[in-house]
């Protein structure tokens, strides 16, 4: 089996499983990732969105993954994830990440369209998968008070016809689809229009990934999976474990080193990792490849 992050995602478009992308900040987060694909013996990439990876640095993002996924010897690849700034996701290319994600969803759908061809081509010149965004998904990797329906009603869903015309001529990897999902969690749980998958599925010319997968209904998420998503993000409720369980540490310690407060926060986010691990069919995946 090719062993690159497309021959992984090839396998679990194939095999009907979800390879999960976590958002990582700091070393505490990547650790934590890095434990849980160690337990579940699972394929995973591990992403910084454009706030992240300015807080944590691309040359230190990168250095750290790549060095704790070479101890494990497992799949573990890198992503920038919603680059929304071409420098950003032309440094990421550059730099060597398995994967960007340029997000122009921001952009008019002109400039959208022209940016995202130059991204392709740059990202597939250095061999570099690359994830694009159209319809903007909207929501913030935040718990909110709004409702699911009131956020996802500020936006459009995906048309299937429309996409497919656009990847014949983008042809990037991935498509970012907008089917109902949000980034963040709301008063009311996400629902995922299905139908509206199915039919991507059939016409689109590459995969497809699904952002928000903090707040979706785990039934929905499994049969998203067997629709063809073969990549699924996962951010809020990586942030809401570590703030929590962090608060709670200092509440009931007066520790002031870091390596006595940190462990039980790199725990919670391996708990998280662990559960959608499961949840989206990866898990013991890596061990296969090895008794290949």
């Amino acid at each position: 089996m090719d062993s690159s992050l497309k021959g992984w995602l090839t396998k679990a478009s194939r095999e009907g499983f979800a390879i999960g992308a976590f958002n990582a900040v700091n070393l505490e987060m990547v650790k934590g990732i890095v434990a849980a694909a160690q337990i579940t013996q699972s394929p995973l990439i591990i992403e910084a969105s454009q706030g992240e990876i300015e807080y944590f640095g691309f040359r230190n993002f990168l250095s750290v993954v790549k060095n704790l996924s070479s101890e494990t010897g497992l799949p573990i690849f890198t992503n920038l994830d919603h680059g929304k700034e071409i420098e950003n996701v032309k440094k990421a290319i550059e730099l060597g990440f398995d994967m960007v994600h340029f997000d122009g969803s921001d952009l008019g759908f002109e400039e959208n369209l022209r940016a995202s061809l130059q991204m392709v081509e740059l990202a597939h010149q250095k061999g570099v998968l690359i994830e694009v965004e159209f319809e903007k998904i909207q929501g913030v990797s935040e718990k909110q008070e709004e409702t699911a329906e009131e956020v996802l009603a500020k936006g459009e869903l995906t048309d299937p016809d429309k996409a497919a015309g656009l990847l014949t001529q983008v042809k990037a990897d991935i498509l970012a689809v907008s089917i109902g999902n949000l980034h963040g969690v709301y008063r009311t749980a996400e629902e995922i229009d299905l139908l509206r998958l199915r039919r991507l599925a059939e016409l689109l010319p590459c995969l497809m990934s699904l952002h928000g997968g903090s707040g979706i209904n785990q039934e929905q998420l499994k049969e998203a999976i067997g629709l063809g998503i073969v990549k699924i993000n996962v951010n809020t409720d990586l942030r809401i474990a570590y703030r929590q369980t962090l608060e709670n540490v200092l509440k009931g310690s007066d520790a002031v080193k870091v390596y006595q407060l940190m462990p039980p926060v790199i725990a919670s986010i391996q708990k998280v990792v662990e559960e959608k691990i499961k949840l989206f069919g990866s898990e013991g995946k890596a061990v296969e490849i090895e008794r290949l």
